[in-house]
Formats: structure tokens, C-alpha cells, sequence
């Protein structure tokens, strides 16, 4: 995969082309680029997305999958560390085409416009752990 970003001293702006996946093409960006992770914002459109809910009582993520065109209204989220391994974490706002919007735990999305990413790098690794009495993987500070 190409990765499309520009760094400046404290961030990083990242172009996602179209059809690629948000979450994936950010973990790919940290593998390669920001390694210690970081915070993320970040607007466009997309074609098709898969949104959760978690319902802590259950412990468990609840999903659906919209098959239709969205603008992004807001993305945000951040990139810690589980087990060694790059862990994004992102939730995400859209609007169809009748301005409903909805909302959630973004599990993926596909770009067809656009997507672009304003990412500020962490000084250091932050760890995700997981917490029993929750059951999900929290920032660990």
C-alpha cells in the first residue's frame, strides 16, 4: 500500500485514496511512519461503513453496516499499543444524503471522496490494556 501523508515538525496530514480502508491505512501509516502511535482527526466521504456500539453490560460490540455514500463529518481517534501490536481506535460521525446523521465505534470504512487526517505523533509508546471490568482495551496511564 502507498501511503500519502505530509509531516511537519508536530503532525502529520494524511491523504487516504479512495477505496481504501481508514482504519487499516492509519495502522499501515504506523507501522511505517508514526511508530510510537498518536491522535488523530479527520473528514471526507466515504462508500460504505461499519459502525459499533458497545454495550458494556454485555461486554460486547454491537454491529451494523451502512452500504451507502456518507460524508465523514468528524473522525477522531487515536493509535496505542496491544501485545506489540498497533491498535486503532476510532469513532466516527457521518451524514447521508437527507443530513441524518449517525454514529459510533468505527470498525472500518471505505473513501470515496475523500479522507484527510491531521495525526499527532506521541512522544513515546502508549499501551492499551485490558480491563476486566469493562472488557475493553484501555490507554494505559
Amino acid at each position: 500500500m502507498v501511503l500519502s501523508f505530509k509531516k511537519f515538525p508536530n503532525f502529520y496530514i494524511l491523504k487516504i485514496p479512495l477505496g481504501k480502508e481508514i482504519n487499516k491505512f492509519i495502522e499501515k501509516f504506523c507501522q511505517k511512519e508514526a511508530q510510537n502511535g498518536g491522535f488523530f482527526i479527520g473528514l471526507g466521504a466515504v462508500k460504505e461503513a461499519i459502525l459499533a456500539y458497545y454495550n458494556v453490560d454485555k461486554k460486547k460490540y454491537i454491529q451494523k453496516k451502512f452500504k451507502k455514500p456518507l460524508e465523514i463529518a468528524n473522525i477522531t481517534g487515536n493509535v496505542c499499543y496491544f501485545k506489540k501490536e498497533v491498535f486503532v481506535h476510532s469513532h466516527a460521525t457521518f451524514a447521508d444524503k437527507n443530513f441524518k446523521t449517525i454514529a459510533g465505534h468505527l470498525v472500518e470504512a471505505k473513501v470515496v471522496g475523500a479522507c484527510e487526517i491531521i495525526f499527532f505523533p506521541f512522544p513515546k509508546k502508549i499501551k492499551k490494556v485490558y480491563n476486566r471490568k469493562t472488557g475493553l482495551k484501555l490507554m494505559e496511564v
